[in-house]
């Protein structure tokens, strides 16, 4: 979703997971206790039990806990040395790194250290493959259709659905019940994809 800052937002819409793709979350975890990049309206679709939206900054300012959605906004992000956080911005520079690789990093360093439990990361930045290639390390399903995602455009609020490029689906599984957990995956996911495991 875009990103906000005091009345001014980075982007014209925000892009919304649709239902099917929720549901089959929810379905895998029994629950969306958290989605970190999120909105009010998103949150209608989602259901997480609580959710961060930009200015409460879940990226950098946030703990995490339990089972947590998350599809990342997709702007470029650098390291703001001085105040110790990631910040987004519209420029170019090899330094830079792609929100979604930011995004995922932060799942997976919350999930090694046990601040969550378990985690689905949805992403149509397919470059993850080559940026993050520690998504192999984890259950996978690269979607044979292009999902149909919920667009919101912020200034009329007007709703639009749009498909959405190839798109893959991470799971971060519990440390209990590896191979129950890993067979669900399998079971729910298989029939929207290719599963790697």
């Amino acid at each position: 979703m875009g990103v906000v800052r005091g009345n001014q937002r980075s982007e014209e819409f925000e892009h919304i997971t649709n239902r099917d793709l929720v549901d089959s979350a929810r379905m895998l975890m029994g629950s969306i206790d958290l989605d970190p990049a999120s909105s009010k309206f998103a949150n209608e679709y989602v259901g997480a039990t609580e959710y961060y939206d930009p200015v409460k900054d879940g990226l950098n300012d946030q703990q995490w806990y339990g089972n947590v959605y998350l599809f990342p906004p997709k702007r470029s992000y650098f390291w703001d040395k001085k105040n110790v956080r990631w910040k987004a911005t519209r420029g170019m520079s090899p330094t830079l790194c792609a929100g979604h690789a930011v995004w995922w990093r932060t799942l997976k360093r919350k999930w090694l250290s046990g601040e969550i439990e378990q985690a689905v990361y949805f992403t149509n930045y397919m470059d993850m493959a080559m940026y993050c290639q520690d998504i192999f390390d984890h259950p996978v399903c690269f979607l044979k259709q292009r999902p149909t995602l919920v667009r919101r455009y912020y200034s009329d609020d007007r709703i639009e659905k749009r498909s959405t490029g190839s798109s893959m689906i991470i799971y971060l599984l519990p440390k209990e019940d590896i191979s129950e957990s890993t067979q669900q995956f399998v079971d729910i996911y298989s029939e929207k994809g290719r599963v790697l495991v």
